[in-house]
């Protein structure tokens, strides 16, 4: 039996897209899904030695949500400061909650380290987060 007035589950949930996703947004929304998962596990396990060099787990807190957001990033490294290139950077939203500095955690080479990022660059001629590392605890 169907009540009048009350809204059935299913349409009571927002839609899972809005209409301002790009067209062909949905490969890239795939990959973030699935792949970013499978290369975190990755990072994470006793096997990261086979992407650990080219690839990095970055954390960041959302500026206004304060929710922390981790994904793998590619990156170069020169002593204690971290070169991270961001591709397609108007298709992606991470790096904003950087612009005005912000700390970050990093998962490299299977150690979890710490630091303050700093976007470099801009959208159209090109963006790195330049990430200058806290000194390792003696702990």
């Amino acid at each position: 039996m169907i009540v009048t007035g009350v809204p059935h589950r299913r349409d009571a949930r927002p839609p899972r897209y809005s209409a301002r996703v790009p067209a062909g947004h949905a490969p890239f929304a795939l990959w973030n899904r699935t792949g970013n998962r499978a290369v975190a596990l990755l990072l994470r396990s006793p096997l990261h030695p086979v992407v650990s060099r080219q690839l990095a787990l970055i954390t960041v807190t959302g500026r206004r949500s304060g929710r922390a957001y981790t994904f793998p990033v590619g990156y170069r490294r020169a002593g204690e400061r971290v070169t991270i290139p961001v591709g397609w950077p108007a298709r992606k939203q991470w790096w904003r909650n950087l612009q005005a500095g912000a700390r970050v955690g990093l998962r490299l080479g299977g150690e979890q380290r710490s630091g303050v990022a700093e976007v470099r660059g801009d959208e159209h001629s090109g963006m790195v987060i330049e990430v200058a590392l806290d000194p390792r605890s003696s702990g």
